[in-house]
């Protein structure tokens, strides 16, 4: 089976580039996050990682992400247990053909779940806006609401150019 993918190319990241600047790393991490409405979810227990597809929406000002599960699975209880996260987004979807176009992020941060009622109406209305075929779902007495408080974010383009932005931080 022949693969026609691209050779990586190999990039010498020169800082003081135009577009290496914070204020365009934040663009190209917002718009990526925009573009893509699953996330990879990571959580850990019982000695051993464990991965979810889960669908999200992130706060204008790129510190909060918002997620609702039901209330019995796995990474519900992970996370209740230990709430360090992290979040891998990304486009290899619509980039098949080469990977220099691929680009992805990995957002690290601490969840909990939400109990407040008036924090759960305004997250459940964020997340229902941007997923308005979940709105059962979000709303049913058997789901949680997740509120992810953001960290960092690591952005990788090009294959191996990263970038560690941290939100709040002048650009």
């Amino acid at each position: 089976m022949n693969n026609y993918y691209d050779e990586p190319d190999y990039v010498d990241v020169v800082t003081g580039r135009v577009e290496n600047t914070r204020g365009q790393v934040e663009a190209e991490i917002r718009e990526l996050c925009l573009e893509q409405p699953f996330a990879v979810l990571a959580t850990q227990g019982e000695g051993q990682p464990y991965t979810n597809l889960i669908s999200y929406a992130l706060s204008a000002d790129l510190r909060h992400l918002v997620f609702s599960t039901p209330s019995q699975t796995r990474k519900y209880h992970l996370i209740n247990k230990n709430k360090k996260i992290s979040l891998l987004i990304d486009n290899r979807s619509q980039q098949p053909e080469s990977i220099n176009l691929i680009r992805a992020i990995t957002i690290t941060g601490s969840a909990r779940p939400l109990t407040d009622p008036e924090e759960i109406d305004r997250w459940a209305g964020f997340l229902i806006k941007r997923h308005h075929y979940l709105d059962k779902f979000i709303k049913s007495p058997s789901s949680s609401l997740i509120l992810v408080d953001i960290i960092r974010f690591f952005y990788v383009r090009r294959f191996q150019e990263v970038y560690q932005w941290v939100p709040g931080t002048p650009s």
